[in-house]
């Protein structure tokens, strides 16, 4: 088998999905026919509920997921293609070329004893990107005399976002982990990867619930997941971001697509996503009436609680004894 090669001057897509659905092994459908073109150079906000398949989309993004259903080509290449060719070189070369940050990191134990942030930042080159890791631990505000074992959540994330962003990436996929940040920190870490996107030509794709200093400064697109199924794809050059509108106006074309948006307060999009996952909880009614739609979905789905614990197991017998009544 020939091992695919990446090529760097890569085509003007970042991320192209075709047709694109992921059914989870309960048979509830994670994404729904995807589609997707997302040009290089650009920042990307993607949004939605709990549950709206934003996770899973970044993961099948990063090559975490496999997919059996739609097609997918980042810079041109299919990412698979080097998972299932298991070769050591292929797979670090990827592997520098996307970078994917989500919340599980931060909460591993193994990341939670005393060992020096220098060393952990030194592990993965640290020595090598020497100018970029001194620029990222100002703007992280890290101090690599800190032990792992003795610093807060968000000292923590913000030791993971530098070890994330110490080698030049192409393709950043960030899943929620900025929610540990506070303010300064956060908005110098937007700030920074908007000025990789514009001078280097990455792309970068953010999942989150905060939306303040999102506005047109830094945000090129916003991506609008609702269950597994893409809603909204928003130029940012299409809202207007206006105090004199009262709530949300969106005004659509002679073909239905979206001309414009004007959303109340200055320059975040706050109004604009309440606006969406409002509607997005219209659309799903009650938790009542979202069992039996998903009921109908799913067939022959065995939804009695015992053979979720094993009768030998002392987690399965902490969970029942913790349960309740029957």
């Amino acid at each position: 088998m020939s091992l695919p090669t990446i090529d760097r001057e890569t085509p003007d897509l970042a991320i192209e999905v075709k047709n694109l659905t992921y059914v989870f092994k309960n048979k509830r459908r994670g994404l729904d026919n995807i589609n997707l073109e997302v040009p290089w150079g650009s920042t990307n906000l993607l949004v939605g509920p709990n549950g709206a398949g934003k996770s899973t989309l970044l993961k099948i993004l990063a090559g975490k997921t496999l997919i059996k259903q739609g097609s997918l080509r980042l810079g041109g290449f299919d990412p698979f293609e080097f998972l299932s060719a298991r070769n050591s070189h292929h797979n670090s070369d990827i592997n520098s070329y996307i970078s994917y940050l989500g919340t599980e990191w931060a909460n591993n134990s193994v990341v939670k004893r005393d060992i020096p942030v220098k060393l952990l930042i030194s592990s993965i080159g640290g020595e090598i990107y020497k100018d970029r890791r001194d620029e990222l631990i100002q703007l992280m505000d890290l101090d690599p005399d800190w032990s792992m074992s003795s610093i807060s959540d968000g000292e923590r994330r913000r030791v993971q976002l530098v070890m994330g962003l110490l080698k030049p990436w192409k393709l950043l996929l960030l899943d929620e982990v900025t929610v540990d940040l506070d303010v300064i920190v956060r908005q110098n870490l937007l700030n920074f990867l908007k000025r990789e996107c514009r001078e280097r030509n990455c792309c970068v794709v953010y999942a989150t619930h905060i939306f303040d200093g999102l506005g047109k400064e830094w945000c090129d697109r916003v991506i609008h997941l609702n269950e597994g199924k893409k809603t909204d794809d928003i130029d940012i050059a299409k809202i207007n971001f206006t105090a004199d509108v009262d709530g949300v106006a969106i005004t659509t074309n002679a073909s239905k697509e979206v001309s414009n948006i004007d959303v109340q307060l200055a320059e975040s999009l706050h109004p604009l996503v309440l606006h969406w996952l409002h509607d997005d909880l219209e659309i799903r009614g009650s938790r009542e009436e979202e069992k039996l739609r998903i009921a109908k979905k799913i067939n022959g789905w065995d939804n009695s609680q015992d053979h979720y614990f094993d009768s030998d197991s002392r987690l399965g017998d902490y969970f029942k004894a913790t349960r309740g009544p029957n």
